[in-house]
């Protein structure tokens, strides 16, 4: 059994020691199913002064060089298509060359220190990997990976102070790094953009796998993840909206996207039907974007595609009618179909 540490932890280890007991107690005795919900690298940034080291001064060259490159990596290794341009900094993000030399150390410092965060979660995750390796059971699991959204651009740091060791501190990164770690996409955390809602799946099975290494660009959600789980577990489907992806990951091609898929976090909505997006941020106008051709949602289709905006938008209004969060909106007019907002 897990007990929990009498003095200081750092809490990604914490629940990797929790993790781990969990296997030893269960997997011999039953099939079993782990969620494992780490907070890191959610902000606040703290690391170990050694870990934190480790990353110092990679981080100097700036944001923008950062999103160059990792594109250009991304466009190597094949993980998007040439079609998706890169987009640009937001006008509201800082621009690096203003920033003087104590400045650019000190963003290189909270840069270093998420990189550290990430370090311990992944050696962590190798620990939960080497346990069901140990217990004979890494092959015949089923390992999924994915993280809950797009980059923070909320810089809420205080005690700015103290060092990000220091259990008191309270550090965060803004929105200049956010579309650094969003590349190539658009927006960040809370906006319904790609850049807030679009996040990679992993997935790690030896034994069921038919074609590892794959990369499927398929659409997915969160909710399919409970209907795939089930199927594999050789259980009735729930009665949801949920759609298994266990074909998938038998090697079968992903099937065409047929059902709309519907957003809303604050003022920020979306509905996706297929390759098209209609996207609203903070109450805003309507955007409209192919995504196959356009997945960083950098040319709006809106006043080209009037009537897809309409009938887009008005599914996303009876969808927020019968979920209960469309009590203050009206229903968009026809004449209006670039202009549509809550009241």
């Amino acid at each position: 059994m897990y007990e929990v540490p009498s003095e200081g932890f750092y809490t990604t280890e914490a629940v990797t020691d929790h993790a781990i007991a969990f296997l030893k107690d269960t997997v011999a005795a039953s099939p079993f199913f782990l969620y494992l919900a780490y907070n890191a690298p959610h902000y606040p940034l703290q690391a170990r002064e050694e870990d934190v080291a480790e990353y110092r001064g990679r981080y100097l060259e700036g944001w923008d060089q950062l999103r160059t490159d990792r594109h250009r990596r991304q466009l190597e290794m094949g993980l998007l298509p040439e079609k998706w341009s890169l987009s640009p900094r937001p006008e509201s993000a800082l621009d690096w060359a203003t920033l003087d030399d104590a400045a650019r150390d000190r963003e290189d410092f909270k840069m270093a220190t998420y990189a550290a965060m990430v370090d311990v979660l992944d050696r962590n995750i190798g620990r939960v990997v080497d346990t069901l390796r140990e217990l004979r059971q890494l092959d015949d699991t089923l390992i999924l990976f994915l993280s809950d959204n797009g980059a923070c651009p909320f810089d809420r740091t205080r005690g700015g102070d103290l060092s990000p060791w220091d259990p008191a501190s309270y550090w965060c990164y803004h929105e200049a790094w956010a579309n650094a770690c969003n590349t190539p996409l658009r927006l960040y955390k809370q906006n319904q953009h790609e850049g807030g809602i679009s996040t990679p799946l992993i997935a790690h099975w030896p034994a069921g796998l038919k074609d590892p290494g794959r990369i499927d660009r398929g659409v997915g959600h969160l909710f399919d993840i409970k209907a795939t789980l089930r199927e594999l577990a050789d259980l009735p489907p729930a009665p949801d909206r949920g759609r298994s992806f266990a074909p998938i990951l038998g090697g079968d091609a992903p099937p065409p996207e047929t059902r709309p898929l519907f957003f809303q976090f604050k003022k920020n909505r979306a509905v996706r039907d297929g390759r098209w997006k209609l996207v609203a941020r903070h109450q805003g106008t309507w955007e409209l974007y192919d995504l196959e051709a356009d997945r960083t949602e950098l040319h709006d289709l809106a006043r080209a595609q009037p009537a897809r905006v309409v009938a887009m938008a008005r599914a996303w209004y009876d969808w927020a009618q019968d979920v209960g969060i469309g009590k203050k909106t009206r229903a968009p007019l026809e004449n209006e179909p670039t202009g549509i907002h809550d009241e």
